[in-house]
């Protein structure tokens, strides 16, 4: 009897054993294998569903907001270009619809590597959140919105899905949409899509605050789960991305455990309805930061899950707080509600907001569009690819047209500038290098020893060194909004012409049996160093002289003796608007010389022939006047020259 109980507790104690180590080794396999359980208790191979590496996955590629791709090469070829649509939207109700073409600010795209294929995630202006094929510019699906998607995307990965098509997930916002009431109840401008298949997973409400706004523009941050985010009502939401309930409509809706106002009753009077958020948030330690729209530079604390740190501006902010290597934010400052100037700011948030300001750096006022002037985009920090054998930079663009690239760590000895409010003295940075690419409301990105940085006026490439040396390196002339992202040496950027374009050098075998542009890119143009004076280099013959007595003619390329086409921007016959003129000559070597030394101050170009077999050389085309007036100022008080506002005719 005492036998047979034994072999019945070994035979037990086996079964358990068994039982046990199954049970361990299913449970290893879930968490280091990609294999997920399913709900009849089988097991599948996620791996090879995914294999998954999310290589740029958020605004400014991670919680600091300071990675932007792992490469740049040293060219700007087109590779390839694909046409993302345009759409309408309704901005204010005086403007009524308008339509927009290709994606602005911030549109930077996503980047995530499947098995051994490299995928985009593009938002654009004709409703659609695109996946698009890296190497090709195929577009794999399209996902609509309600309205125009201006912003940038997150990536976050649910390894709790109960489908493995929907463990990798994509938060994107939108506009609110023309059919969807402000007053409404529901106004879902901020979803979750699926990366592999392009449905919707989620969709949240934004709802009606004191902000003149329901949009979302701002990348959420995922930190252990739980998704942050500001919203163009004004409200910071923390919620759960992968718990769902069903909301109004019967939609899936996340579920929103708090949200908090990022203003208050005092910025209401000061701001009126603008209070939107429009800024990502970033992380330092236990602490999340954030930009608002009523002034605001907000610490979160991840702890008590209440704001406690508030270093007030008063201006609208909205570039994203970027954390530099020593743990302190740059803030970029737009010129609105305020005296003084626009600009940066580096905030030191350890320090009470009365003492955390380490310096503040002013950017020129100059209206353009809408804006007054300061920095609209954020700030780039080379932190991320530093070796520490390069200095520690900054860089950033300002409506005024500037490319600033500062040394963050380092202050100018003996020298104070004005605050935001136009009274308050700061210190200010090193400027390292600075030039004139054009108005910009793009954010630059750093790559080892090269700076990318696009504007209205087109897109320019530098290399720099150890020393801080910089060398513009390439220019393609195109209409940027969006902010860039790199990968193995291309840039990824899209344009308010239509189009995602894909950047880099066609030289190699391998690109260019990959190209798939019909034509190559003739707007590139290699250089030189800006020139102090453009007239140095001008025979005495040509004088920067008066339009009054040129008429314009048709004239065919064919008729000009170029000997080198390529270098040639345009010979256009004006049929409608306006050119800002910079110089009339007889001779076309001049001209070209001189097109040479305005584009390399990123303006784009064009030649008009007369009658008189005269070369007028244009730095500006618009419907526009006012725009050109504008530009002839900037001349007039940057470089000490004349232009001339021409108005084109038909006749």
């Amino acid at each position: 009897m005492r036998s047979f109980s034994n072999l019945v507790i070994k035979i037990l104690f086996t079964i358990v054993f068994l039982f046990g180590i199954q049970i361990l080794f299913f449970s290893f396999a879930a968490k280091h294998t990609s294999w997920a359980p399913l709900k009849n208790n089988f097991f599948i191979d996620r791996s090879k569903e995914d294999s998954i590496e999310i290589k740029v996955g958020t605004f400014l590629g991670n919680d600091s907001r300071n990675y932007y791709g792992d490469s740049i090469g040293n060219r700007i070829d087109i590779i390839w270009k694909t046409y993302i649509g345009k759409g309408t939207t309704i901005v204010t109700a005086s403007k009524g619809v308008e339509e927009w073409a290709g994606a602005g600010w911030t549109g930077q795209p996503l980047i995530v590597k499947q098995k051994d294929k490299i995928y985009l995630l593009q938002g654009s202006f004709d409703h659609q959140l695109k996946k698009v094929d890296a190497a090709t510019g195929e577009i794999i699906w399209n996902y609509e919105y309600d309205d125009i998607l201006k912003g940038t995307g997150s990536i976050w990965m649910n390894d709790s899905a109960k489908n493995v098509l929907d463990r990798i997930v994509i938060l994107q916002g939108s506009r609110k949409g023309a059919l969807n009431s402000f007053s409404g109840s529901v106004c879902p401008s901020f979803r979750a899509v699926s990366f592999f298949t392009g449905k919707e997973l989620w969709r949240m409400n934004v709802k009606q605050t004191q902000s003149y706004s329901r949009d979302c523009d701002a990348s959420a941050l995922i930190f252990n789960d739980t998704a942050y985010i500001g919203l163009e009502n004004g409200e910071f939401v923390r919620f759960d991305p992968g718990k769902c309930v069903v909301a109004q409509n019967d939609f899936n809706s996340p579920t929103i455990f708090a949200t908090l106002p990022l203003y208050n009753a005092e910025d209401c009077a000061r701001h009126g309805g603008n209070l939107v958020t429009e800024a990502s948030p970033s992380r330092i330690g236990n602490h999340l930061y954030i930009s608002s729209g009523s002034g605001h530079v907000y610490g979160y604390n991840l702890s008590t899950k209440l704001i406690d740190w508030d270093f007030y501006i008063g201006s609208d902010l909205d570039g994203t707080p970027v954390v530099t290597a020593d743990s302190c934010l740059l803030i970029a400052v737009e010129k609105q509600y305020i005296l003084g100037n626009g600009g940066i700011f580096k905030l030191n948030p350890r320090l009470a907001p009365s003492h955390c300001v380490a310096w503040y750096f002013p950017t020129p006022d100059f209206i353009f569009s809408s804006w007054k002037g300061g920095v609209i985009g954020s700030a780039s920090l080379n932190d991320a690819y530093n070796d520490g054998s390069y200095l520690h930079l900054a860089a950033f663009t300002g409506i005024d047209g500037n490319l600033n690239v500062v040394q963050y760590d380092k202050i100018k000895a003996n020298e104070t500038v004005l605050g935001p409010d136009g009274k308050t003295v700061y210190a200010t940075p090193v400027l390292q290098f600075t030039k004139f690419i054009g108005p910009s409301i793009s954010t630059p990105i750093f790559a080892k020893g090269k700076l990318v940085a696009a504007g209205y006026h087109g897109l320019h490439l530098f290399s720099f060194n150890q020393q801080g040396h910089f060398k513009l390196l390439e220019l393609i002339q195109r209409t940027f909004e969006a902010s860039p992202v790199a990968d193995q040496g291309r840039i990824y950027i899209a344009s308010r012409d239509g189009y995602l374009y894909c950047l880099g050098d066609t030289s190699s075998a391998t690109e260019t049996k990959n190209n798939l542009v019909a034509q190559t890119n003739k707007n590139n143009v290699d250089a030189k160093s800006l020139v102090t004076s453009p007239q140095s280099k001008i025979k005495n013959k040509d004088k920067l002289s008066s339009l009054s007595n040129l008429k314009i003619k048709k004239v065919d390329a064919s008729e000009l003796s170029i000997s080198d086409s390529s270098r040639l921007n345009s010979i256009l016959t004006p049929s409608h608007g306006f050119d800002l003129i910079i110089g009339v000559f007889s001779s076309q070597a001049n001209v070209l010389e001189y097109e040479k030394i305005w584009k390399s101050r990123g303006l784009v170009t064009r030649i008009i022939v007369s009658t008189k077999k005269q070369f007028l050389l244009s730095i500006g085309n618009t419907n526009k006047k006012d725009e050109l007036v504008t530009l002839s100022t900037v001349i007039k008080v940057k470089y000490n020259l004349p232009s001339w506002v021409y108005e084109n005719s038909s006749k």
